[in-house]
């Protein structure tokens, strides 16, 4: 019985609406090849096509649609075998490779078996790579190619026959290129330490790179394995190694590599954040009680210069608190346990990118030198509008604000240049009162005032049992991370849970606000919390 008109049509349609770019991705993993995938998917489109004008109605389309799919697959990887086998056929000789002119009958190449040739070049290793481009596509004699490369010609003509195996081998196969050819990862960082040389940062702001760590993540591969699983040459990919390896982001083990560094992935995180998440809420309570038995003496330590109300007060109290009780846990240490290459000492964690349950990342952004620093903490969570708030004080401004405070400066004594670096600073961050005199908006924590409010908080009679359950969380977290570790991180292991336990500030922050003990603030783009200045 012919299939109906209406059928047809609807098979059709869904066959354009749907099964197009599955087809044709499906024919690029197979082949490896733009060009050779575009041909084989419109051999299927073709095949699936006639085969409805036929009157032929398929029981299961899905079904129906792959099974002519594979078929017509086999037959181009058969055509293709038959076919590469006069191109890689060993030659008689000594190493099956003569010494001949370019018009020799082996170097007879039409257009489809060059392409599938430079598609293997792109996954041969530098060392055979250079000699079959030099005999095969720029047509020099063998003893040409060993002045050039200063090797021995029998030196050539044995890596000339070892590379024609491994060419053969790859153009009888079908490349099937890894998930990040087609679809990139993405990764983000957070760091601590110094980094005046610009690094780890500037060996990770492209794609290519945050790839390759994301692929070799736990996951040692040689060049050839990684360049499939980019869907990248392996010109391009020994570069990018090269530079990452300099970095100290990689490490080579045997003739693999791996990353140097932890990347926390998808499931990972999420195992993390239900460990975290556990006993958060009692957690949080026992933080917001500690903390408002602490605000009197936080006053009393001299913190506050201007009328801030106890919520804001509270911002900044609540995640001190929180970076309180987690650094004096046994085995934290966010300092890099080893020096890198270059003599700094840093540390570098990534997280996969991934829909996360809750946004977790909270900064801690610094500026200023040892005797006077600007701190922020930087709220990440977008829908509360308070990463940037006020803006960030610079080291200059940090250095000249903490010099009016601790000198009582009035705004009179000021040079020129002194009234324009307060400009910046005005009604930001202090303003003047009906004196000239200056009042800080923000948190001043001058002298022994920081270890004042540590002293608070730690002598709190709930501060043991909060010790313990942050503990707990941390002791979960180093557990997670071992098992998703590759050996050559085990010393990174207490680094990388020291910052992840961090995530506990932000988690510590939406408990308070749903629980209504945090309010945000009215005009989160002004607002100056959880900011303070620090002298000594």
């Amino acid at each position: 019985m012919a299939i109906e008109k209406s059928v047809k049509e609807e098979y059709l349609n869904l066959l354009t609406q749907k099964y197009m770019d599955m087809l044709f991705y499906f024919s690029l993993k197979k082949t490896g090849d733009s060009f050779e995938a575009e041909n084989l998917a419109q051999d299927i489109l073709l095949n699936i096509i006639t085969s409805l004008e036929k009157g032929n109605e398929p029981i299961n389309f899905e079904a129906w649609v792959w099974g002519i799919a594979r078929n017509r697959y086999s037959v181009w990887a058969k055509v293709k075998h038959n076919r590469n086998e006069f191109f890689v056929s060993p030659d008689p000789g000594d190493h099956g490779i003569s010494d001949e002119t370019a018009n020799t009958e082996n170097k007879v190449i039409d257009s489809e078996d060059l392409n599938l040739l430079r598609r293997e070049l792109a996954f041969v290793s530098s060392e055979y790579r250079n000699i079959v481009v030099a005999y095969y596509i720029e047509d020099r004699k063998i003893r040409d190619i060993a002045v050039s490369l200063g090797l021995p010609e029998s030196t050539v003509k044995s890596k000339l026959f070892r590379a024609r195996k491994i060419l053969k081998e790859g153009m009888n196969m079908s490349r099937e290129f890894g998930l990040r050819s087609y679809k990139p990862g993405d990764v983000v960082f957070a760091a601590s330490g110094s980094q005046p040389s610009g690094l780890p940062w500037k060996a990770v702001r492209r794609s290519l790179p945050k790839n390759i760590l994301l692929e070799l993540d736990n996951n040692p591969l040689t060049i050839e394995q990684l360049a499939i699983e980019c869907g990248v040459a392996m010109p391009y990919i020994e570069d990018e190694v090269e530079l990452l390896l300099d970095a100290t982001l990689l490490k080579k083990v045997g003739n693999k590599y791996v990353t140097n560094i932890f990347i926390a992935g998808k499931e990972c995180q999420y195992e993390i954040w239900m460990a975290q998440r556990e006993r958060s809420k009692e957690r949080s309570q026992m933080i917001d009680t500690v903390v408002t038995d602490s605000i009197a003496g936080f006053r009393e330590a001299g913190i506050v210069k201007n009328n801030m109300s106890d919520n804001d007060l509270k911002w900044w109290a609540v995640i001190f608190a929180v970076d309180c009780f987690v650094k004096s846990l046994d085995g934290y240490d966010i300092y890099y346990p080893e020096k890198r290459s270059n003599g700094e000492a840093w540390g570098f964690i990534g997280y996969e990118l991934y829909d996360e349950p809750e946004k977790t990342s909270m900064g801690h952004n610094g500026s200023g030198d040892g005797t006077a620093m600007f701190w922020t903490y930087k709220i990440g969570d977008d829908s509360l509008n308070l990463w940037d708030r006020a803006g960030e004080m610079g080291y200059t401004h940090a250095r000249f604000f903490a010099d009016v405070l601790k000198n009582n400066r009035n705004y009179s004594e000021f040079s020129e240049n002194e009234r324009a670096a307060w400009k910046d600073i005005e009604n930001r961050f202090a303003h003047l009162d009906e004196d000239g005199n200056i009042v800080s908006d923000i948190l001043v924590l001058a002298g022994d005032a920081k270890q004042k409010c540590v002293e608070i908080l730690q002598s709190h009679p709930l501060a043991t049992e909060l010790k313990a359950n942050f503990k707990s969380a941390y002791d979960d977290t180093v557990k997670i991370l071992k098992r998703y570790s590759h050996p050559v991180l085990e010393k990174q292991l207490t680094y990388c849970a020291s910052m992840i336990i961090l995530n506990t500030r932000m988690m510590t922050v939406h408990d308070e606000i749903l629980a209504n003990r945090l309010t945000v603030p009215e005009k989160p783009d002004e607002s100056t919390i959880a900011m303070w200045i620090e002298y000594k």
